[in-house]
């Protein structure tokens, strides 16, 4: 495989190719036929995502970060990102199977009460006939001195007769409608228990990565044994975190949003929490290992916790970055963009629309942490504004 280029040179490169992608998504908003205009998009999407991973891999690979450590952090962080997503999916379709179980016995209860009031309504009908007997009908057949009693009689048996039948028939019908939902039932508990056993299966699994996950993130711990060691590192995962941040920006300068949102910059103070918790590090506080001052927040959740977009945007950027670990970056337009790290699962890819509100991610411990909870920025022209100064107060 041919080798990168290093340094700015590689920087730019990825500026040209990943801005092309995003004006050609401006673009794509001028007239056309739909179907042209899907095509132009999914293209544009995958064009995007291929230059974003290339970007991924040149700041995986610069400055020998190539180390067994941290890249035996990604991988298994990136495994418990993939299982975890499996058992939020997993658990979806059991709710799912067992709400359609719900609904499958609440019918066979109604199909059970229906054939039985079939069944006492025949019954009934044929204790009548029973009761009137074929010497009663000859009887009223070879009556000659009332003909209209006859007539009317003989259509009272012929419509006793025809009630007869479509019970019969409706009845038939309700048990094979019954037989078929009883069958039904059992294919969905089926369903429902063999999703409960690869739930059990992939919450096992996902136990044994963050066992594997623990023993590497005390491995790098072991590494960083002084502050200077400590403020090196942290420094280096923001300068990555920048040299991101400055390559997306370029990118996406050209990017519309969509006409029905809402400037993010009219919410100042409305927006939404990304996820509830308590707020643990401050923006602009001081670090003790580093001395250096937070761009961000950490919010304090237990792992597994719903991450929500604070307002409409495009993801563009959805993958694991050293030192912020799991990480999603929307664009809201107008220069500013909103940094969701630390995730254990990501929902959503590069490309991506999101509404206000939606669930992108999980709260996790990702990028090598020891406590779970969501590293949260908000950035306008790549500089860091304080959050709490944008999303709602507490109450």
């Amino acid at each position: 495989m041919q080798n990168l280029p290093t340094g700015t040179g590689l920087v730019k490169i990825l500026f040209l190719s990943v801005c092309l992608c995003f004006s050609a998504l401006a673009q794509a908003a001028l007239p056309e036929s739909l179907d042209q205009k899907n095509r132009a998009t999914e293209q544009q999407l995958k064009a995007l995502k291929k230059n974003i991973a290339e970007l991924q891999k040149w700041l995986d690979e610069a400055k020998g970060e190539r180390k067994e450590a941290l890249t035996a952090l990604r991988k298994v962080e990136l495994e418990v990102n993939r299982s975890a997503r499996r058992i939020r999916q997993v658990s979806a379709d059991i709710r799912e199977l067992k709400s359609r179980l719900q609904a499958l016995h609440q019918r066979r209860a109604e199909l059970l009460a229906a054939s039985n009031q079939q069944a006492q309504l025949l019954a009934r009908q044929v204790r009548a006939a029973h009761k009137i007997g074929k010497q009663e009908y000859l009887k009223v057949l070879l009556n000659q001195e009332q003909p209209e009693l006859v007539a009317r009689t003989l259509e009272y048996y012929e419509y006793f007769n025809r009630a007869r039948t479509d019970q019969i028939e409706t009845l038939k019908q309700v048990m094979t409608q019954l037989e078929e939902s009883e069958k039904q039932i059992i294919l969905e508990n089926e369903a429902l228990q063999l999703a409960r056993n690869e739930l059990e299966e992939k919450q096992d699994e996902l136990k044994n990565i963050k066992f594997k996950r623990k023993k590497i993130v005390l491995a790098l711990e072991s590494n960083i044994k002084n502050k200077g060691s400590k403020l090196e590192k942290l420094l280096a995962d923001r300068e990555q975190l920048q040299q991101l941040l400055k390559a997306v920006e370029e990118a996406i300068s050209e990017l519309k949003m969509p006409d029905a949102s809402i400037p993010i910059g009219k919410l100042k103070g409305k927006l939404p929490w990304p996820t509830k918790g308590k707020i643990v590090r401050h923006f602009g506080s001081r670090d003790v290992a580093s001395s250096t001052r937070w761009n961000g927040l950490i919010i304090s959740a237990p792992e597994g916790r719903d991450v929500n977009a604070i307002h409409h945007g495009r993801v563009v950027f959805a993958n694991w970055l050293r030192g912020f670990g799991m990480l999603v970056i929307i664009d809201h337009g107008n220069g500013y963009m909103s940094l969701y790290g630390h995730n254990q699962a990501l929902y959503k890819e590069t490309g991506d629309w999101v509404n206000p509100s939606e669930v992108i991610a999980s709260v996790g411990n990702s990028g090598g942490q020891e406590n779970s909870g969501l590293y949260f920025e908000i950035r306008r022209n790549g500089n860091p504004e304080n959050p709490q100064k944008w999303i709602l107060a507490r109450r």
